[in-house]
């Protein structure tokens, strides 16, 4: 496969290449929806069922769900419809859910709302890049390298293609179980240029697939194989030492808790903590994946989740009647180490080398240039 020179070449012809795709996100999906507020800084138009109406500048609109439809009022306007489409204003757009007020998040685009099973639904259909923009954001957080917002615009764009249709009613949600999104970049116009200037890239492996853009704020040192945290072996995430992480604001954590709470911990994972030493000390000398004790293995990833701890990569003693939890790192540990690839871009290292030391045999492509890339493959075997 060619190497990512090629990639760079086509990089130079990404301007030329017309065309953006939207995306349908939804929004507060973490919450149970049954009334919706949103206002416009511009005269708007929704269409409620068939009946489009105008709604002025900066007057509030209120849809509430109902056992069979939603109601909606605006100024001295209701109705009832089925469907509601909110069609994109030419200003930005604030919402509330629930009879909280406007949050500061601001968004651009059409929204529809959709009633499902006793609550409702809102997807916010945008332009791709703006999607992007507003989650390297809320990923990334403000005054970074512009080469680190490059990486995480690249691979925002490429887990957003990668994962499209995932929900029943939008292609992503804005929470974590797809990508962190709090409506338009609003803190740093460096992201934009980014995301700009990194037009369309996305990264594909070595047989022309879009690569599942795993990352994380800290790996304490070392990436992790991706078949050491969930079943697939990915042979573009393979673990390596980083010694560019080390020294940042997530690289080390403790947590301390009652000794009594981490002995019942282990008694319910059937460990005999009449045996002291099962309670008083797990200090693996490298990542490893269990905290063992005799005969019973625990996934270190599991305590992480049942704890709450910042990583799987911890050792444990006993101090004052507390276990103490020593450890590195933040998040799963697969893929980029974002606190790694800002220091990276500190030190003046591009976003390709970024991506290259992170990901193996990778290339970066256009997302409307990916069938060549197929094609070429599928002709050379």
């Amino acid at each position: 496969m060619r190497k990512l020179l090629f990639g760079l070449i086509i990089l130079l012809l990404t301007p030329c290449i017309q065309g953006q795709k939207n995306i349908r996100v939804q929004l507060f999906a973490q919450k149970k929806i049954t009334q919706l507020q949103f206002q416009s800084e511009q005269v708007c138009m929704f269409k409620s069922d068939t009946t489009t109406v105008t709604i002025a500048a900066k007057e509030i609109c209120t849809v509430t769900k109902t056992d069979s439809c939603m109601n909606w009022k605006a100024g001295g306007k209701t109705g009832q419809c089925a469907t509601f489409i909110l069609l994109q204003p030419e200003g930005k757009v604030s919402l509330g859910v629930n009879g909280a007020k406007l949050s500061g998040y601001i968004h651009w685009g059409s929204f529809e709302l959709i009633a499902d099973k006793g609550s409702m639904y809102v997807v916010n259909i945008l332009n791709l890049d703006t999607y992007v923009a507003g989650v390297v954001e809320a990923e990334g957080g403000a005054n970074k390298p512009s080469e680190y917002y490059k990486v995480q615009a690249v691979l925002c764009r490429t887990y957003a293609l990668n994962n499209f249709d995932r929900h029943p009613h939008s292609d992503l949600c804005d929470g974590t179980h797809c990508q962190v999104y709090h409506g338009l970049n609003r803190k740093d116009p460096r992201i934009e240029e980014a995301v700009k200037q990194t037009q369309k890239l996305v990264v594909i492996d070595e047989n022309a697939h879009l690569i599942t853009a795993f990352f994380h704020s800290n790996c304490g040192g070392h990436t992790l194989n991706s078949e050491m945290v969930w079943k697939a072996a990915l042979p573009y995430c393979k673990g390596k030492p980083d010694p560019y992480c080390m020294g940042m604001p997530n690289s080390n954590w403790e947590k301390r808790i009652p000794i009594q709470d981490w002995t019942k911990y282990l008694e319910t994972k059937k460990v005999n903590t009449a045996d002291t030493l099962g309670i008083t000390s797990f200090f693996p000398g490298k990542k490893v994946m269990y905290y063992q004790h005799n005969n019973i293995k625990i996934p270190t990833k599991t305590i992480r989740s049942d704890l709450k701890l910042k990583s799987a990569y911890f050792t444990v003693h006993l101090q004052n009647n507390e276990a103490v939890f020593i450890g590195q790192g933040f998040g799963h540990g697969v893929g980029l180490c974002q606190e790694g690839a800002m220091n990276m871009a500190k030190k003046g290292k591009t976003f390709e080398e970024i991506l290259n030391f992170y990901y193996t045999n990778v290339h970066l492509v256009p997302y409307d240039m990916v069938w060549l890339f197929t094609h070429e493959e599928e002709e050379e075997n």
